[in-house]
């Protein structure tokens, strides 16, 4: 491991190479202010990424010039680089993502950024962020690294060995934080209609967002409940703080605020597994009561889940909620769960719609989608048939929307 400024790292990643960039809450700002400052040295440079919590810095100069930008889960903020054709999706699910792209996939890896904790003993650890950055860091010919002061050491597998990385960057700078908008009252009324359908002993799962973050707050007030996630966010420490008894956490990610992170690096509760194990089906179906917690955009009267796009414009990915709807269908008393308010903030478009728009994809089949939750109670959609399943989401849209869907 080489240590060198961010701009002498950036002059090392050849042209024309794919470069995997970190996502989530590891977002390494040297390394993108030395691309920033940088990238006119490109002529035709491959960036990968997947959702990232802050603001797409590397994005500022050179995009569709000097290099191209693909995301497999884009955010509201690059709505607008979508809708103007400058950014590509690639669509998919989360599980997917070290499968294809990898060595021996199909998108072929020359370049991995990460960010990692300062080392110890001849490692580093991956900190908050586990996921599939050990198979990025296997697949890529030159591993750059940001190390940074804030990142803690954390349990589970996420050690490197030094010599796996072959420039690093020094940084200080606080690690990203994502900020979830403020509960409303109506949130806290889905939030609690999700706890009712909730069983005493499950293992729980929790997408990204306001909702599920309100849950995993509230997690302890479901006896002998376990966490088996993709990602942890802040609600994470009232949750254990408050449990009654000694919670298993098993998780890929955190994304959150400071304090969330020194408490995962400092907790023994809190285990981080790889991707290979956090969205398996396997892993998933071996736990009694497995309970996924999803939020989407829309859902149409036959069950089908839209969760990526809004008005046509991706603003999310695939991700992993059909990872995890698949896993809890297999798992004994398991339950996929997607919860969301019954409109839109300002009350002008209802969330359940008579039927997706041909211009929407569809995130979840409608043979898949098992329960749909809103302020105004949940919807078992299971062995329902499609009448059936239409009555029953009309009795969770919001009643001012209620005999528009009738109408269908």
């Amino acid at each position: 491991m080489k240590l060198v400024s961010a701009r002498e790292a950036i002059r090392a990643i050849p042209d024309e190479a794919r470069v995997i960039l970190p996502h989530g809450a590891v977002e390494p700002a040297e390394i993108y202010d030395g691309f920033v400052a940088e990238h006119a040295r490109f002529s035709n440079l491959q960036l990968y990424s997947g959702l990232q919590f802050g603001d797409y810095p590397f994005l500022q100069a050179g995009l569709g010039t000097h290099f191209r930008y693909t995301t497999w889960q884009a955010s509201p903020k690059l709505r607008g680089y979508v809708r103007d054709g400058r950014v590509e999706i690639l669509p998919l699910r989360y599980r997917d993502v070290p499968r294809m792209i990898s060595r021996h996939g199909v998108v072929r890896p020359d370049v991995v950024v990460v960010q990692v904790s300062p080392p110890r003993g001849g490692e580093v650890s991956l900190g908050i962020a586990l996921s599939f950055y050990l198979e990025f860091i296997a697949s890529a010919s030159l591993v750059i690294a940001e190390i940074n002061a804030h990142m803690p050491w954390t349990r589970g597998p996420t050690r490197v060995p030094i010599e796996a990385i072959h420039l690093a960057v020094e940084s200080s700078r606080p690690l990203g934080e994502y900020r979830f908008p403020r509960w409303t009252v109506r949130d806290e009324q889905v939030v609690e209609n999700v706890l009712r359908v909730i069983p005493t002993g499950a293992w729980v799962q929790f997408g990204i967002g306001a909702i599920p973050d309100g849950v995993l707050t509230r997690l302890h007030e479901i006896p002998d409940a376990n966490i088996f996630s993709g990602i942890v966010t802040d609600g994470l420490i009232e949750c254990l703080h408050r449990s009654r008894h000694r919670m298993q956490v098993i998780t890929g990610e955190a994304g959150g605020a400071a304090a969330l992170y020194d408490f995962v690096g400092a907790s023994e509760q809190v285990e981080f597994q790889p991707v290979s194990v956090t969205h398996s089906i396997v892993e998933l179906a071996k736990r009694l009561r497995m309970v996924s917690v999803n939020s989407a955009i829309e859902v149409d009267l036959g069950g089908q889940i839209n969760g990526e796009t809004i008005d046509g414009v991706q603003v999310s990915g695939v991700g992993g909620s059909l990872d995890f709807l698949e896993g809890t269908e297999h798992s004994p008393g398991g339950r996929s769960l997607i919860a969301l308010s019954s409109t839109t903030d300002d009350g002008t478009r209802s969330k359940i719609v008579r039927r997706l728009s041909d211009e929407t994809p569809v995130t979840i089949p409608r043979f898949c989608a098992d329960t749909i939750v809103t302020e105004y109670g949940a919807a078992y959609l299971r062995g329902k048939t499609l009448r059936e399943r239409r009555d029953a989401l009309i009795a969770i849209a919001h009643p001012d929307w209620r005999n528009w869907l009738a109408q269908a």
